[in-house]
């Protein structure tokens, strides 16, 4: 129960944060929405007229295809950055001591905030898919409870390496070659924009090696198709072996940054 209240506090707290800016919660918004407009104008203007052969799997439409690969990237994003981005805020604030000072140990300062991101994130994924589909009329065949594991899997496998990049940024301070590397080679080998099949020999081959390009296909694959387990059951294996790595590495490796800005007296330096 009291792992629940301190949950449940820092929820209260992130919305309230949230809604107190109202600017720039209204902001957000239409900055959503325009951006769904702008990926669905690009899509008709491109799809005009023509076939995409490589994206067929997927349901053909470019629009669901673009926008899936733009949600997973927002997914991508929280899970690598939501760990170290609450150590620098509580840093910043000057508000990190007085957590710690609370009896609320590290690993639940950075689980509650990031569970926190993920449940906003999720509403506005759910959001964008709704207005996808009203504006666009976008079908789509969504196996829900396959396509909420897959996800599921995904912010596990790369959670870990998230702790890394917060376990590297406590020491210092800035600069995170760990979280640099993996976000850039996600955008561009993952097929998060265009099907990994397009990519050169070699460059296909270092795809092969990021949870993201198994993540992405897979979880195409249940929302767009309506996919079954078996069909994507390779994908997600995969996943379950990754996550066998890169987690146990992330906690490692937050720990070791935990207790090496502890010895050198600069935890809550900024």
């Amino acid at each position: 129960m009291a792992f629940l209240k301190k949950f449940w506090s820092f929820l209260k707290k992130d919305f309230l944060i949230t809604v107190s800016y109202k600017v720039n919660l209204i902001i957000g918004f239409f900055g959503m929405f325009i951006g769904i407009l702008k990926f669905g104008f690009m899509a008709h203007f491109l799809q005009a007229g023509n076939t995409f052969p490589t994206i067929s799997k997927y349901g053909g439409s470019l629009i669901s295809y673009l926008v899936t690969g733009g949600i997973f990237m927002s997914y991508v994003s929280v899970a690598m950055n939501s760990f170290r981005s609450t150590i620098r805020s509580e840093q910043s604030m000057g508000t990190l001591e007085y957590l710690l000072l609370s009896n609320t140990p590290i690993h639940q300062i950075v689980l509650f905030s990031g569970l926190s991101s993920f449940l906003w994130t999720t509403l506005d994924s759910s959001a964008i898919f709704i207005m996808v589909a009203v504006l666009f009329g976008v079908q789509m065949k969504v196996n829900l409870l396959l396509s909420l594991l897959i996800l599921a899997l995904t912010v596990i496998c790369i959670s870990g390496i998230g702790l890394m990049s917060a376990g590297i940024i406590m020491v210092t301070k800035k600069g995170d070659p760990v979280g640099w590397i993996f976000t850039t080679l996600t955008g561009l080998l993952s097929g998060v924009f265009y099907p990994v099949s397009v990519l050169p020999s070699y460059l296909r081959a270092i795809s092969f090696v990021l949870p993201p390009t198994y993540a992405m296909h897979a979880l195409r694959k249940a929302l767009l198709v309506g996919a079954s387990f078996h069909s994507v059951e390779k994908q997600i294996f995969i996943l379950v072996a990754m996550s066998l790595v890169t987690v146990p590495t992330g906690i490692l490796t937050f720990r070791w940054g935990f207790n090496e800005a502890r010895r050198r007296g600069s935890l809550i330096e900024y």
